[in-house]
């Protein structure tokens, strides 16, 4: 019933929202100009430009009486007007900064040479920008980058109104069906390291016992996105697999507050620059609304609920330096049981980060970043599960972590072509490990999965470490070749089991073989020591596991076309020549308990090895419309006695295709993911007969494929001005068609005088549709 009157708001809403954006749009003819737009049309006709999105914001408007004709002299008419310049870098390199003296029009892109157009002070010096392999940065559409994400792009995509971090599924080597935490290029999860304003998370999703479903982040709080699927700098330590580095969102001039409203979840939101003091903020915070968006992502029935608090205060103490102090709350609990009653859970999380950052600019040469940060993390899961004659149980997992850590980093850049980069972090951290499980699993089913039939474990750890980093690399770029060496050396102190540590080199390479055509490549290795709170409790780990070591190398081409299209072709290989084991659900991974789940197995590989070619394109058309695609042929294995066996989460094809249509206020995005089924472990069951009763046979692991994998998402929203602020509409649906996509299989209690028992399949999530709005209103200073 509540799906049927779902439905029926859903069309109501959507029929109206389509003739908003009729009516905005034949009442706004003209296509809205943006001072980024007019960056990416200089970059695509090969000038280097950098810019900071905090100077360049994405709705940054360029006035109307910018010329037509050259793209130079648009970009200067555009900056000049908004008090900004561009400064010479030398070659075809650019960097927009504040104008302090009236500009002077430069030389044609390509000139021998070319006067600085204005000056910046000391406070406007911007971070390095560097070009590695394998870097997707969602903001400045860097030559070599095939998708180029604002705020505004983040806040287009479908299924990123919940959760900005989905809005990366669109890079290419991003393998997720449901979780928003991905995988990359075949990683686990918890290989990629996720950042914040320049603080490292361990883990800031809601629901973790499920999926992870959800990021703390919403599109209010991020700014930009920087993705990393390989071959990332020494600066970023403790993970193997890759990177997602966000930045939070600011705002120029002046601030704004807003409201807003979903089924998802109620929001408020400020975000400001105070002009008279020397103050920025940023505060949002979701408590969850109406549950129907949730479960049908879960796929079970209960009651989910949520809320998050992300905020940020900046002081500037003087043009050279400045403090930030920043925190983030998340908490969720939920209950849930699966259709039969067979199974029921309960789960609840709080984590608590916070932050203090300095930033120093001594000189225009010297910028540098130290934070100290700490966070603690508490995670309870309980539940029972009831199916006779595979597996009854119950089960309680308390889960606590702390850790404090200091990280200073500097940068050094003596002329613009060369810069030097260093620095170091120490962390401590303890955990509080309690699991219990009583659980007796059915003989054949143990059996097949290589389980005991008593799988009861009792777990009681506390283990605390001390680790510290130092890194070091140099960056020199001449006129056609670019190219970045360094080194990181890891270490732990795991108390009670001595000290360890790991060196890490890495070297990134760039040549320009023209202003349209590039080369790149990368080699590195990476390494990953186990943090407290990763011990398998569940398998009652008890002493750490080696670092994991994988060597990443990468090769690219680039191609970018006068028509603003950029091509990116990439070949990569990453080998993990030692990892520790880890736990998997053989017949899926959805499940409200999975450490119950009798085709719970520990995976032990010997080594590990990714590959694979991707292919991706963005093309910018006129009158406000964007496309981009991806295509990736790879593969994933891991070496289990001797034998390959693909993980579970290899995905031998995948394609996406984006498209955007901007005009004014209006906007419409559409997003299709297509890959190849994941791996099936084979199951079948067996007749009773006369002298035994019906059971299950289990085939060799993930030595199947589910069916094809594809989803359709659509998002549409227009804006209404008020007289007080401005009022957004907007419908999110994901699996537009419904799709069936088959990815598990769901044991049956086997009873003996039932006949055969039945193990149906099980969907990833079917069509989820988001309705919402939200009212802003901005203000000067």
């Amino acid at each position: 019933m509540f799906v049927f009157e779902l439905r029926k708001h859903a069309a109501r809403f959507g029929a109206l929202l389509l003739m908003t954006c009729a009516a905005v749009a034949a009442a706004q003819p003209l296509p809205r100009v943006t001072v980024v737009d007019l960056l990416r049309t200089l970059i695509a006709a090969g000038v280097d430009v950098l810019y900071s999105s905090e100077l360049v914001p994405s709705d940054l408007d360029a006035p109307d009486s910018v010329p037509q004709g050259d793209p130079m002299a648009r970009v200067v008419a555009a900056l000049t007007a908004n008090h900004l310049a561009l400064q010479h870098t030398g070659g075809r390199g650019y960097v927009v900064v504040r104008a302090v003296a009236s500009p002077t029009p430069p030389v044609a892109a390509g000139a021998a040479a070319a006067p600085v157009i204005g000056s910046a002070p000391r406070e406007s010096t911007l971070d390095e920008v560097s070009v590695f392999a394998s870097r997707y940065e969602f903001t400045t559409g860097t030559a070599g980058e095939p998708i180029g994400f604002d705020d505004r792009d983040i806040d287009q995509m479908p299924g990123a109104q919940m959760d900005s971090v989905r809005a990366l599924r669109a890079a290419p080597g991003l393998a997720t069906n449901l979780s928003a935490q991905p995988y990359v290029r075949g990683s686990l999860r918890g290989d990629v390291l996720v950042e914040f304003d320049g603080i490292a998370l361990a883990d800031p999703f809601h629901f973790r016992s499920f999926q992870s479903v959800m990021s703390i982040f919403n599109p209010s709080t991020v700014n930009r996105a920087d993705v990393f699927t390989g071959g990332f700098p020494v600066k970023y330590g403790t993970r193997s697999g890759g990177v997602i580095d966000l930045s939070p969102r600011s705002v120029e001039s002046g601030y704004e507050y807003g409201v807003g409203a979903s089924l998802l979840s109620y929001e408020l939101e400020t975000v400001g620059r105070s002009e008279s003091r020397p103050i920025e903020w940023l505060l949002v915070a979701r408590v969850s609304s109406d549950s129907s968006v949730l479960q049908r992502l879960l796929s079970e029935f209960g009651e989910p609920q949520f809320s998050d608090v992300v905020g940020r205060i900046k002081w500037s103490i003087d043009p050279a330096s400045s403090l930030k102090l920043g925190w983030l709350v998340l908490d969720d609990q939920v209950n849930l049981s699966s259709n039969s009653r067979e199974e029921q859970a309960s789960a609840r999380s709080r984590d608590l980060n916070t932050w203090l950052r300095w930033d120093w600019t001594p000189t225009a040469a010297i910028q540098s970043h130290t934070s100290l940060a700490m966070g603690h993390s508490e995670r309870n899961d309980s539940g029972n599960l009831y199916l006779p004659g595979l597996a009854i149980g119950s089960l309680l997992a308390e889960r606590s972590f702390s850790e404090i850590s200091l990280q200073s980093e500097w940068t050094y850049m003596p002329s613009a072509a060369l810069s030097w980069n260093f620095g170091g972090e120490f962390t401590r951290e303890n955990a509080e490990l309690v699991f219990l499980r009583q659980e007796m699993l059915g003989d054949s089913i143990a059996a097949f999965f290589g389980r005991p039939p008593d799988a009861t474990i009792s777990s009681n750890q506390s283990p605390r470490s001390s680790t510290w980093g130092l890194f070091s690399s140099a960056h020199r770029r001449w006129q056609a070749f670019e190219a970045e060496v360094g080194v990181r050396v890891d270490g732990q102190t795991y108390h009670g089991f001595g000290v360890r540590s790991q060196m890490s080199p890495r070297i990134n390479v760039r040549y320009d073989l023209s202003d349209r055509w590039h080369v790149y490549g990368s080699w590195g290795q990476f390494t990953q020591a186990q943090r407290v709170d990763e011990y398998r409790a569940e398998a009652n780990q008890t002493t750490p596991d080696p670092a994991h070591r994988a060597v990443h190398l990468i090769a690219g081409v680039t191609l970018e076309s006068p028509q603003s299209t950029t091509w990116r072709v990439e070949a990569y290989r990453h080998h993990w020549s030692s990892l520790g084991p880890y736990l998997d659900n053989a017949l899926g991974p959805i499940s409200i308990l999975p450490q119950l789940e009798p085709d719970r197995v520990l995976v032990a590989p010997a080594d590990a090895d990714a590959a694979g070619i991707e292919i991706s394109a963005q093309r910018s058309f006129s009158h406000g419309v964007s496309a981009w695609g991806t295509y990736t042929y790879s593969k994933v294995t891991d070496d289990v006695n001797g034998r390959e066996v693909l993980r579970s989460w290899d995905q031998t094809h995948s394609a996406n295709l984006g498209i955007a249509w901007t005009r004014r206020r209006t906007s419409v995005s559409a997003f299709l993911a297509w890959h190849s089924g994941w791996p099936q472990t084979p199951v079948a069951v067996v007749p009773a007969t006369a002298a035994a009763p019906a059971y299950f046979t289990v085939g060799a692991r993930n030595s199947g494929r589910w069916d094809s994998y594809f989803s359709s998402d659509l998002r549409l929203s227009t804006s209404l001005p008020l007289r007080s602020g401005e009022l957004s509409l907007w419908i999110d649906a994901t699996n537009l068609t419904n799709r069936s996509n088959y990815c598990c299989v769901d044991l049956n209690p086997i009873n003996p005088t039932a006949g055969m028992p039945a193990m149906p399949a099980v969907n990833w999530p079917p069509r989820v549709i988001n309705v919402g709005f939200s009212w802003r209103v901005r203000r000067p200073d």
